[in-house]
């Protein structure tokens, strides 16, 4: 008889939880977000995807500024002195230690680190073509170059952006 209690409590626990749980999947309503429809002819709310200069982008070719990464990341946060030359990446080290990667001030900094503002900036333009859930690129009015580049690939993934700040920028040619 003890056997057949112990048993009915433990069923009638199984099943009032999974009450509770199928309950409160349905409490949330729909979760699968829409975007609303905007009325024929009027200008849409969502902001410029990539808010550069007029004239065409990031204009020197010879330059170096620093680098920090956001993202999921060994190097996340780590600063990084990038030095371009004709448009490509001659050196890239690391301005100081720390990070999970263990980054060594002075140590060259690995490819992912290795980039050009050309190419933060295409990689955010590839991003908004294969139709990204969000790129941003804050570009203040009057400077030279972006100061922050944000991507997040897919909505629903978890750990996959990628933000970019760009700062120090020396401009030889």
């Amino acid at each position: 008889m003890s056997m057949l209690r112990v048993t009915s409590r433990a069923l009638a626990a199984v099943t009032s939880g999974a009450l509770a749980l199928a309950l409160a999947g349905c409490a949330g309503g729909d979760d699968v977000a829409r975007d609303e429809p905007t009325p024929a002819g009027s200008p849409s709310s969502e902001p410029a995807p990539l808010d550069e200069p007029d004239d065409g982008g990031f204009a020197p070719t010879t330059y170096s500024y620093t680098l920090r990464i956001s993202c999921y990341c060994p190097y996340a946060a780590v600063p990084v002195r990038v030095s371009v030359e004709g448009d490509s990446v001659v050196d890239a080290v690391f301005e100081r230690g720390g990070g999970r990667g263990g980054a060594t001030r002075g140590e060259q900094a690995p490819d992912l680190l290795r980039l050009s503002i050309e190419d933060v900036l295409a990689e955010a333009e590839e991003a908004e073509a294969a139709g990204a859930h969000e790129v941003t690129v804050e570009w203040p009015e009057g400077s030279e170059h972006p100061t922050e580049v944000y991507i997040d690939r897919n909505e629903l993934a978890m750990d996959e952006e990628v933000g970019y700040t760009i700062s120090d920028l020396d401009v030889v040619a």
